[in-house]
């Protein structure tokens, strides 16, 4: 700008077909990014640690369930158990980083399931068991 100048002035108009690019609606800021032309690209993505920590809360809702209604418990036992060997098989393939939250959801699924045999085999014993309920079904 040239002294005694009026900075507001009209600005020369500009020949028919060429238009001047928009101006910035927050100067000094970060250009937009450019991307190549297929848009933008993938970044790394983070581990698959959903399966471990699966394993490990059915694992750990095993117990108690097992403790109150061995109904629930068994299943929810043997579901721990194989969701914490994909988590596992997860982590030795190097996708997945939580390898003791899939190990602690295999040890729950494995005591609920011992702590099933042993209530089996404590009612087997005292002959309380009464085996005529699964004609029943």
């Amino acid at each position: 700008m040239q002294p005694g100048q009026d900075p507001y002035q009209q600005q020369p108009p500009v020949p028919p077909g060429s238009y001047p690019p928009p101006p910035d609606p927050y100067p000094g800021s970060y250009p937009p990014p450019h991307y190549p032309p297929g848009g933008p690209m993938g970044g790394p993505t983070g581990p698959e640690n959903t399966l471990g920590l699966v394993g490990m809360i059915l694992g750990i809702c095993s117990i108690p369930l097992q403790l109150c209604c061995q109904l629930l418990g068994v299943p929810v036992a043997i579901a721990a158990m194989v969701v914490s060997i994909l988590g596992l098989n997860k982590v030795k393939a190097g996708v997945a980083t939580n390898r003791g939250q899939a190990l602690a959801g295999l040890i729950c699924g494995a005591v609920a399931l011992a702590i099933s045999l042993l209530f089996l085999i404590l009612l087997v014993a005292r002959g309380t068991w009464d085996f005529s309920t699964f004609n029943d079904l």
